[in-house]
């Protein structure tokens, strides 16, 4: 009889599978708040990549000669994106070391060759189109410290790639579709918009439409 009241006696058992369920449900969370700030950061620093790439290769001219303004660009640009973990620094620090003068292929900063399949690094100024940016930093935890991981390692890269312009065969006739604003003062209006009128020698107009040569066309300047 006394067993069969023990039984039937029921209360509290909600509380105590409640109480016995919160610490993992608790553990779980905080792995799961850790998880997501560190995917956060890798986010930013990834951004932080793409715009040192961008930036990098934005200023590569096909010469060895301007390789020192293109590393210096890709390290503004990721430092001006920057990532948000506690104690962040720059993600290329101002040594020279960080800057990868001799374009190892582990520096922040590589310059190289993109041939449509993968990149190589190299230092022939005729030849390397591509900066690859490249970035790793132990991100502090919060909740995973408890059980003894202290940082979690988060990596991004970013390639960009500036193509030289194809050699135009002897045969061919160039026709500019837009000028920037430097051919003909950026500063300048006419009835036709900002820029001046501008002669190309392909230009050609009928007699009676040509009222002083040479005939011109008029463009205005685009911003490249």
């Amino acid at each position: 009889m006394i067993r069969c009241l023990w039984f039937k006696n029921q209360r509290g058992s909600v509380l105590l599978f409640t109480t016995i369920m919160l610490i993992p449900l608790l553990v779980i969370g905080a792995i799961a708040m850790d998880l997501g700030y560190v995917g956060l950061v890798r986010r930013e620093i990834q951004r932080s990549m793409a715009a040192a790439a961008l930036a990098g290769a934005g200023n590569l001219g096909f010469d060895d000669s301007v390789f020192g303004v293109v590393r210096a660009a890709a390290r503004q640009y990721a430092n001006l994106n920057g990532y948000s973990a506690p104690g962040a620094g720059d993600l290329i620090g101002p040594l020279d070391d960080d800057l990868n003068p001799g374009n190892g292929p582990d520096g922040n900063i590589v310059l190289g060759i993109w041939d449509g399949a993968g990149f190589t690094p190299s230092l022939d100024g005729s030849t390397v189109n591509a900066v690859q940016c490249q970035f790793e930093a132990p991100i502090p935890t919060s909740f995973l410290s408890w059980v003894g991981l202290d940082n979690l390692n988060v990596s991004a890269s970013a390639i960009a790639v500036s193509n030289p312009p194809e050699t135009i065969p002897n045969s061919t006739c160039v026709f500019p579709i837009a000028l920037s604003c430097c051919a003909f003062g950026c500063n300048e209006s006419t009835s036709a918009g900002c820029g001046k009128p501008v002669t190309f020698i392909s230009s050609s107009g009928k007699d009676e439409d040509c009222i002083e040569p040479p005939c011109t066309n008029t463009a205005t300047w685009a911003n490249l």
